[in-house]
């Protein structure tokens, strides 16, 4: 059996960009001499560490989840049938070779035989199956996962650890996901026994550390895998990690979290203030890391399904839009403004959409006026008796301040006409809202490899319904949209699918399907805690991590 390798030409200059960026962004005052102390020192093994975050988990299972927040957990806990190296080549990880047919519908896998899951299950041929079968299951209630499988048909146990997926069409990006964190690998007896919102909270995975509880609003607490001996390639070490707990802590409040780094409470935060770069990078004792993440960039979506099925509306709340002075405003420059509807270190993005719109309120208020929007005496537009009210919902907690950024462009769209009311919601409403489709704008980002998350983005398939979360919050449904995804989908890596997927990015960005705002970059400082790395897609990996004693 051959190992083919699909990947795009551009994959090793994206990952190679966004591990560059990381490079040079790994500094501080202490960054050299705990580099040098690190080179002299070996690692240690044992102790605890705990790791501050700043917004609550959805759930901790990777069929499920859709969240970012969540994938920086189960990378901890779940291996990958592949991972991409710095070069963004394809490497065994669980799969020790793999085929694809010449019409890309079928993929025959050679698995590890010495892989078990934390509840003693050996990972085979069939849990492989039973994994991909459950993404595809309604029961369970994919959100993300089942994007990333894409036409996926059938799989079936060749040998005990040979399997063989079929596929539906062509399905191009399917190796590249395999990578992903949301399509690790589950216990097959764990999953089944439990019912799909309990496996939520307490998964159970193969990798190097081990579920122990969750406590909602608070942590979830990780133990060492003391059997693990199968870690990828890129791995720095063999064996079980070396810590022996880690602990990702809710802390929600950025002065708070940044004071329990600096006491040592915590050794490591997520989302460093902005504000508070400049002076991480001059304390000798902190590490500050960045990591911009591949993907969709942090983004308006403008549901299609009421004001904004104008088009020239649309364009009209984009031109409304200071996102420049926003952003600056917002992140001191931690974060690189966007443009388009994936982020700069994804695989197939196309610079062409950098500069083709602008902030001009002028502009707004001509592409109203000729839609026939009329502003009123109390400066709030009216057409036919019908005011120019939208509903502008955004996620709680403050994630990245993007309540903040609510807040700005509210004055934004005030200022030419809109009449905007804007709601900040837990999760468990956002989701009511998202499915009911009672927004009007409504923000996303998502993280992946490939360009294949705007298939996820503006195919109909995906447009929430009540009872079933999607991503496609434009609600768009235009059949030239759809064939293109098709396209970009069933084509193999080369120029013919960029040119589908940059087809795709321009007709975004023409008819203001969702308005890019900022590239989400993971920001991480560390107090005593060395050896981060992190996969493809920014998610940091804790396994080479070790205590330092500073």
């Amino acid at each position: 059996m051959t190992s083919t390798a699909i990947r795009s030409p551009h994959a090793a200059a994206a990952i190679g960009a966004g591990l560059t960026a990381l490079t040079l962004a790994a500094c501080g005052g202490g960054a050299d001499a705990e580099t040098d102390a690190a080179v002299e020192a070996s690692p240690t093994s044992g102790g605890a560490a705990t790791f501050a975050v700043d917004s609550p988990f959805y759930g901790f299972d990777p069929n499920v989840t859709p969240a970012a927040q969540d994938a920086r957990v189960l990378r901890q806990m779940f291996d990958s049938l592949l991972y991409l190296d710095a070069d963004g080549e394809l490497q065994p990880w669980l799969a020790t070779e793999w085929s694809v047919s010449e019409d890309g519908l079928t993929y025959d896998f050679t698995l590890r035989e010495d892989v078990t899951f934390w509840d003693d299950t050996p990972f085979d041929a069939e849990a492989l199956c039973f994994n991909l079968d459950r993404i595809v299951d309604p029961d369970v209630g994919s959100i993300y996962a089942i994007g990333l499988v894409g036409p996926y048909d059938s799989c079936s146990v060749v040998e005990e650890f040979t399997a063989q997926v079929q596929m539906s069409a062509p399905f191009a990006p399917f190796l590249n996901n395999l990578t992903s964190p949301f399509l690790g690998m589950n216990s097959p007896t764990a999953a089944a026994e439990a019912d799909p919102a309990d496996y939520l909270i307490e998964p159970t995975g193969s990798g190097p550390f081990e579920f122990v509880s969750y406590t909602p609003q608070d942590r979830i607490e990780l133990v060492r895998n003391e059997d693990y001996a199968w870690a990828p390639g890129n791995a720095d070490h063999e064996g079980p990690a070396h810590l022996e707990e880690l602990t990702f802590q809710i802390i929600s409040d950025a002065t708070v979290r940044m004071g329990s780094l600096r006491s040592g409470d915590v050794q490591g935060i997520g989302n460093v203030p902005e504000t508070e770069i400049a002076a991480v990078e001059a304390d000798t004792s902190l590490v500050v890391t960045a990591q911009q993440q591949s993907g969709a960039p942090y983004q308006l979506h403008l549901n299609a399904d009421g004001i904004f099925a104008d088009v020239a509306v649309r364009q009209a709340a984009r031109a409304a839009l200071d996102i420049d002075s926003a952003v600056e405003a917002l992140y001191f420059g931690a974060y690189e403004r966007a443009w388009g509807p994936l982020a700069p270190t994804t695989i197939g993005y196309d610079p062409a959409v950098e500069n083709a719109f602008s902030f001009d309120a002028d502009e707004a208020a001509s592409l109203l006026e000729s839609a026939g929007w009329v502003e009123g005496p109390d400066g709030v537009r009216t057409r036919d008796g019908e005011e120019l009210t939208i509903r502008y919902i955004e996620g709680s907690p403050n994630r990245e301040k993007r309540q903040d950024l609510a807040t700005f462009f509210e004055a934004n769209l005030e200022a030419v006409g809109f009449d905007v009311e804007v709601t900040f919601a837990a999760t468990a409403e956002l989701q009511t809202v998202l499915q009911e489709g009672e927004y009007d704008i409504a923000g996303l980002s998502l993280v992946a490899v490939d360009p294949n998350v705007l298939y996820q983005m503006y195919d109909p398939r995906f447009i929430p319904v009540p009872g079933q979360t999607g991503f496609n919050m434009s609600h768009t449904d235009e059949q030239s949209v759809t064939d293109l995804a098709a396209q970009s989908q069933q084509l193999t890596y080369g120029p013919e699918r960029d040119a589908v997927v940059a087809e795709l990015q321009a007709d975004v960005v023409e008819n203001a399907r969702s308005i890019a705002i900022y590239v989400p970059t993971y920001t991480l400082a560390t107090n005593g805690l060395t050896g981060l790395r992190f996969d493809a897609e920014g998610y940091p990996i804790f396994y080479d991590a070790y205590l330092t004693g500073n």
